[in-house]
């Protein structure tokens, strides 16, 4: 048997996979403010009208369900996407373990997107532009209309019962009161099937169809429990089976010793004339020795068995070990930070 490890997909724990943050803000919006509280609406026309067609962009606006005016503001946030290394500069992330896939710059009005270039969650890439795009929606609200826009969005987020979502946003919870709305205000609007009636009516400004924006978002996190559960249940197995292996072995070489030892003995007691007192003693004690060699067999064939299937999920679990590595790569996380738990009989 043989050394294997279990990084899981993201921040790990041995093989239990911590929750992911599929799109963590960076801290410039905490940094600004609300920096951007009256945008000159001449202004976004202008930059909206010098925008370069982007086919990408475009695709993520359809994708998104967003409607016209929330195609305007994100293109109106200069959106550019990057490769990891220039998103890196542009989206820095104080956090090894976490996937920050775009960022909102209050403080020049930009929007940075991560280009993923594994087609397993090229389904992130329009929710993270439209919760984006939703962070440059609200530095563009006045103070009085951001006032009643969060009463709803405090509202929606007390109807929340989703326990998936309420782990994604746990760790907005250290945020200002002012940080923490904004967040849930794009969280929400690119997450949350259901919000109170006054929040979806404020959204469809900026959404023609935003169930499908919270559709794709479902369908990452179902991608990232499918891995995160299959490493989880193979490397559970693997414990559990190494566990039995090492007892099953222990038993079997205690037995196999043993049986040796009293076959050796017997052998020896046969050259020894008049040792039995009868053949019907020796024929009952050379009877024994052959039963428990045969039960040893047996042993021995379901100790190899044990440890072919062992072997089996340690291939099982290199497979989805390299497939969480390629994931955590596409997704921009830092694996060398996680932490390793070696397992070996």
């Amino acid at each position: 048997m043989k050394r294997f490890f279990a990084p899981g997909f993201g921040r790990s724990v041995g093989i239990v996979v911590a929750v992911l943050s599929l799109i963590a803000q960076v801290g410039l919006l905490a940094l600004g403010g609300w920096g951007i509280l009256n945008v000159s609406m001449v202004r976004d026309w202008l930059t909206v009208g010098k925008a370069v067609d982007n086919a990408r962009i475009d695709e993520y606006v359809a994708r998104a369900g967003l409607s016209s005016a929330g195609r305007f503001y994100l293109l109106a946030a200069h959106p550019t996407l990057h490769s990891p290394e220039t998103f890196d500069e542009s989206c820095p992330n104080p956090e090894a373990g976490i996937a920050v896939l775009g960022c909102y710059s209050v403080s020049d009005d930009t929007i940075h997107l991560l280009d993923i270039m594994d087609d397993t969650f090229t389904t992130l890439e329009p929710v993270v532009a439209a919760h984006e795009t939703l962070h440059a929606v609200w530095t563009r609200l006045d103070p009085v209309e951001r006032t009643t826009v969060s009463a709803e969005i405090e509202k929606s987020f007390a109807g929340i019962s989703n326990p998936d979502l309420l782990g994604r946003l746990a760790p907005y919870k250290s945020l200002t009161p002012d940080q923490r709305v904004a967040e849930l205000f794009a969280i929400l609007g690119t997450e949350s099937a259901t919000v109170t009636p006054a929040l979806e009516e404020f959204y469809t400004r900026y959404f023609d169809n935003r169930q499908a924006c919270v559709e794709l978002a479902l369908s990452a996190a179902n991608t990232i429990a499918e891995i995160s559960s299959s490493i989880e249940s193979v490397g559970s197995q693997i414990l559990s089976l190494e566990v039995a292996a090492k007892d099953a072995l222990t038993t079997y070489t205690r037995d196999k010793r043993t049986l040796l030892q009293d076959i050796e003995s017997f052998n020896a007691h046969a050259e020894i004339p008049g040792y039995f007192s009868s053949s019907s003693d020796f024929t009952r004690e050379r009877g024994s020795l052959r039963r428990r060699q045969t039960e040893l067999e047996k042993s021995r064939v379901a100790l190899n068995e044990m440890i072919e299937q062992y072997n089996s999920l340690i291939e099982q679990m290199s497979v989805l070990n390299a497939r969480a590595m390629r994931l955590n790569t596409a997704l921009g996380i830092d694996a060398s930070a996680m932490l390793l738990v070696p397992a070996e009989p």
